[in-house]
């Protein structure tokens, strides 16, 4: 195979050749369009054609790449962004596709090298979108923060997401999702106040984060519950009162230090009496409340009876009898 070795500026004039002959064709077209008495400027078309000849010319090569992405993507952005202005200009739509050219040099400076800045940069670039989009499209509805909420975490656990460092990830995680709700009751529902009844559990994921094994532990469970029953019932008296609503989650709160006393091996009677008084007590409180008229606890009260009478006869006297 023979090698044509290129002269010392053999490329600037390449460079200049394609240069010469991208303005060459677009000069051409242009006259073309002109004179044959189109209203539409039509020539755009070629021309962007050729722009990539002395484009491709300067920048090839494996380190000019990224060059060549940004500069390709921004070309093609500008050509829809005329395209768009000269034929639809009533609906921006040059943004939808915009959107996508601007990973290709995303990808090439960052990539899998640069993950932080990577998700850092697309994040932002979705958000910003999509922000557009909203205005764009529906300006009398704010709907951009719902995918925001799932975008951001990408950056996130990119950054948060390790061993050394799940405590901060779960605080910011929380105060997240703090945020999505109080933002979404504000906008959503401003008249009904909601948001508050989702801190309580958002703020059990950094405490568990932090307390760790311990949150399986009898005192931590007790404070936890107590903790989770007085805040629900404050919630209940100040900003949703007319009904006592905070019993249902105290019922499920209170299976936490239950769970922390009886679920292990050998006390599966003990947590099976402690749960079905548990539930017989709940459904008493929830027939006292809502329907005193009507006894109809007896009848869930009378399934759960055979869950301890099962345990005993079926675990626990199995167990004595085969010792």
């Amino acid at each position: 195979m023979i090698k044509t070795k290129i002269r010392p500026g053999g490329r600037r004039y390449q460079i200049g050749f394609s240069a010469s002959g991208c303005l060459l064709i677009i000069l051409f077209f242009a006259f073309i369009n002109y004179t044959t008495g189109a209203r539409f400027p039509w020539f755009i078309f070629p021309s962007y054609a050729a722009l990539w000849w002395p484009l491709l010319t300067i920048f090839r090569g494996r380190h000019s790449m990224r060059r060549l992405s940004l500069i390709g993507s921004a070309l093609t952005i500008i050509m829809l962004f005329f395209i768009n202005y000269l034929t639809s200009w009533g609906y921006p739509w040059f943004i939808f596709p915009s959107f996508a050219l601007l990973w290709w040099p995303i990808g090439m400076y960052f990539g899998t090298a640069h993950a932080k800045t990577l998700s850092i940069a697309g994040s932002a670039a979705l958000i910003v979108t999509l922000t557009a989009i909203n205005l764009i499209v529906s300006p009398a509805h704010i709907w951009f923060y719902i995918p925001a909420f799932a975008i951001v975490w990408w950056p996130l656990s990119v950054m948060l997401a390790r061993p050394g460092a799940i405590a901060g990830y779960s605080a910011v995680g929380a105060a997240i999702i703090i945020a999505f709700l109080t933002l979404t009751n504000f906008l959503e529902s401003p008249s009904v106040i909601w948001a508050p009844l989702a801190y309580f559990p958002a703020l059990m994921w950094p405490a568990a984060t932090l307390l760790k094994r311990r949150m399986g532990g009898i005192g931590v469970a007790a404070c936890g519950c107590l903790a989770g029953i007085a805040y629900y019932t404050v919630l209940n008296i100040l900003m949703l009162p007319g009904f006592p609503w905070a019993v249902f989650p105290a019922y499920a709160l209170f299976w936490w230090p239950l769970a922390a006393a009886f679920a292990r091996p050998g006390r599966s009677l003990p947590l099976a009496i402690a749960g079905s008084l548990l539930s017989a007590a709940f459904f008493v409180a929830v027939n006292f409340i809502t329907t005193p008229g009507s006894v109809w606890c007896v009848y869930p009260m009378f399934a759960l009876s055979w869950w301890p009478l099962s345990v005993y006869y079926f675990i626990y006297k199995r167990r004595r009898i085969n010792a």
